[in-house]
């Protein structure tokens, strides 16, 4: 799962296939997770980087209930967090990692990108 905070909104994005992804955060598009399409992020312009979430840009998504595509403020920070046990089944309650912990990753590079340090990141990437 990906925290990722704009300059207005945090965001929790939980990457399936194919570009499919839950999105929760948004107190108007999203306040629960809604299965999205995740387009890339762009500079603001007309040019959009194909499944990217990148700092210091807009998240592109397309909604379900929206024929045009949500633009968001800018990203400020991306996280990858990790469900917790404890957490029930079927509810989309996470748990972020401290800052320092080797496992926790900050970063900006292509959505399902392989880190090494996240063991528990499947074998395969994740094609958005």
């Amino acid at each position: 799962m990906l925290r990722v905070h704009t300059q207005n909104t945090c965001y929790e994005i939980v990457v399936l296939h194919d570009g499919l992804a839950y999105l929760s955060g948004h107190p108007l598009y999203c306040p629960q997770p809604v299965l999205v399409t995740i387009a890339g992020s762009t500079w603001g312009g007309s040019m959009l980087k194909v499944r990217f979430i990148g700092q210091g840009m807009h998240l592109e998504f397309r909604h379900p209930g929206y024929l045009t595509p949500i633009v968001t403020s800018i990203i400020r920070e991306i996280r990858e967090c990790r469900r917790t046990a404890a957490d029930p089944p079927g509810r989309q309650i996470w748990a972020e990692r401290f800052a320092g912990d080797a496992s926790e990753s900050r970063f900006s590079r292509p959505m399902g990108a392989r880190d090494s340090r996240n063991s528990d990141v499947g074998d395969d990437p994740v094609n958005v």
